[in-house]
């Protein structure tokens, strides 16, 4: 759950990030700038769901997703991330 503070009546400035499942705030890290990784989903509903014309959205910490994927009958799939500039690395450039 992403939790805002209002600037001004134009912008929102992001004050917190904090986990649907758990509730725990998902750090910032060292510099302070940034949140630490986490799953942000966002699902816009459709025709023949029971949410039709909703949008949920919600945001999981490294643990809880962990936990919750450990539950899957089929695993995410999971592929290396390939940065253009630096080859396989950790970079989000």
């Amino acid at each position: 759950m992403r939790v805002f503070f209002e600037q001004n009546t134009i912008k929102q400035s992001l004050s917190d990030v904090q986990c649907n499942v758990c509730g725990r705030s998902v750090s910032k890290d060292a510099t302070g700038g940034y949140f630490e990784d986490h799953v942000s989903i966002s699902k816009t509903w459709g025709y023949h769901s029971p949410y039709d014309g909703e949008i949920h959205a919600m945001d999981v910490c490294v643990d809880c997703y962990q936990g919750w994927t450990e539950q899957f009958a089929i695993p995410p799939r999971v592929t290396e991330y390939i940065c253009f500039d630096h080859g396989l690395c950790a970079c989000s450039c």
